[in-house]
């Protein structure tokens, strides 16, 4: 069969981020024997336009749509994507009649309301390898696909009135004898935009963080790689596209407790000379961990700490204090990694006493960055969105498609006004739902220059330091004018702003 799967993400701030899930699907896709090609839309001055024309020339069978993000999960800056994902399925019904398969990060978080709001022919949400391949297998052989595990027809949106999700198929070896097909992308292109390629060395997440949906997406147990594996991966990366930096998408690199010191003692047992950074956790991130580390590579780290207060840690359903996050920080930093924290204010439970706490304790931390988001996105089905609709605080048709957040109603007047106070006196913070982080012609910029990895590591410059600080010089005291179509709750009362 002729299989086109499409990338739709056209978000580039911070950076373009590889499409790795839809390249490991590609991959598995092309083994099955099938013709594949892919239309990535993250580049190009008319993406649509050029959709229309490769699918007009290639006459696909099926059309895989990969869906990464809902939103940008910043408020009040948000950036909603659901109309460009409908401007994309509707210039694929323009001009082909092949059914559409969604699938993605984004579309797994709420695959019934995708289903029905681009009218989507099938759908699987979680890991898409082996059930799409299932897909193109029954269709080839005229067999009706609705047996297939893992798997939503279009029916499923109609007659699903009981609510209950498709259970997602999830392979303990998820990856053996499949490497992402990178090359039926522009992969030098996002290393040389996005400063940066990307790898995943496991999937799963055992922590219970009140807000998070990485448990809903890949399951509540680490499902991981042998190192050695990683590291031939790793290898091939460096000699097939030349050395450049790799993320590690993992939703957290460093547990559990030797792993990724398995990853480490290969890089350095091959002489490999490559830098990587990673997302991590506090927990059990310890002397040995960070130098170990750092020795085999890695030269940015972001801690998601959310909190470094024991109270909201605790509220946010952390299992570790607010000493681990500073003892953990001051290990990466002496390793000579360079750290950014990315936390969340505005939780159930914060107060003034919290965020002044937390913030006490960045000063005196003094990581490379902070990345500060305000509020946190209810998704549906996370222990938080949970725990707000049983206490009669949310309704569950309030959690869907549109962007809703919560914010605490003790903090909702002090937080604005007081987090672009500490940032502008700090220098090195990114308020992404207060102030835009970088404008798009800077991040060219700075690619153009050769700067490669995470930029948060340059808010030590001094240059990048003043003009960031600039942008909080006159700290706005309310959250502006959010858009009316965002919802956010404080305890039963749902806000809607108008202009």
């Amino acid at each position: 069969m002729r299989v086109l799967l499409v990338s739709a993400n056209r978000e580039q701030i911070p950076d373009p981020i590889f499409p790795l899930g839809l390249a490991y699907v590609a991959a598995a896709v092309r083994n099955a024997g099938h013709r594949v090609e892919v239309a990535d839309l993250c580049f190009g001055h008319h993406p649509l336009r050029d959709l229309r024309e490769q699918v007009a020339v290639f006459q696909p069978d099926i059309i895989g749509l990969s869906l990464r993000n809902v939103d940008n999960a910043a408020y009040p800056l948000t950036v909603d994507y659901l109309s460009q994902h409908r401007e994309v399925v509707d210039n694929l019904h323009r001009v082909s009649q092949a059914p559409v398969v969604l699938g993605g990060s984004g579309f797994s978080i709420l695959p019934d309301a995708y289903m029905e709001a681009l009218s989507g022919d099938w759908g699987i949400p979680g890991e898409g390898e082996r059930v799409f391949v299932e897909l193109l297998d029954a269709l080839q052989n005229d067999l009706d696909p609705s047996a297939i595990s893992g798997l939503i027809a279009a029916s499923h949106r109609v007659s699903n009135h009981s609510n209950q999700p498709v259970v997602p198929r999830r392979r303990p070896l998820w990856a053996q004898d499949l490497r992402p097909a990178r090359d039926l992308f522009d992969y030098t292109r996002y290393v040389r935009r996005g400063g940066m390629g990307n790898m995943q060395t496991k999937r799963g997440c055992v922590f219970k963080c009140s807000y998070c949906t990485y448990p809903l997406l890949e399951g509540n147990r680490f499902r991981a790689r042998e190192a050695g594996d990683v590291v031939d991966e790793l290898q091939e990366l460096q000699h097939e596209y030349g050395p450049h930096p790799v993320f590690f998408v993992d939703s957290i690199l460093n547990f559990p407790r030797g792993h990724i010191e398995a990853i480490c003692e290969e890089i350095l047992s091959r002489n490999l000379q490559v830098s990587w950074s990673c997302y991590a956790t506090p927990v059990k991130l310890d002397r040995h961990q960070a130098g170990l580390m750092a020795r085999a590579g890695c030269e940015s780290i972001e801690l998601g700490s959310d909190a470094i207060d024991d109270l909201q840690l605790k509220q946010l359903g952390k299992s570790f204090d607010a000493e681990t996050v500073e003892r953990a920080n001051r290990y990466c930093m002496e390793a000579g990694m360079k750290v950014c924290q990315t936390l969340i204010f505005g939780a159930p439970g914060e107060t003034e006493s919290s965020v002044r706490a937390t913030c006490r304790a960045l000063r005196r931390m003094n990581p490379t960055a902070v990345v500060a988001m305000t509020g946190v996105r209810l998704y549906p089905g996370t222990p938080l969105t949970q725990s707000l609709i049983a206490q009669g605080h949310v309704k569950v048709k309030d959690i869907g498609l549109l962007p809703a957040f919560y914010i605490d109603p003790a903090v909702t007047d002090f937080l604005p006004g007081f987090l672009q106070q500490q940032a502008r006196a700090a220098g090195n913070w990114v308020l992404p739902g207060l102030a835009p982080p970088l404008l798009p012609v800077s991040q060219k910029i700075l690619r153009r220059l050769g700067v490669s990895g995470p930029l948060w590591r340059l808010l030590r410059k001094p240059w990048i330091h003043y003009f960031n600080r600039s942008k909080f010089r006159r700290p706005n005291t309310s959250w502006g004018v959010p858009n009316p179509k965002h919802k956010v709750f404080q305890h039963n009362v749902s806000i809607s702003r108008k202009p």
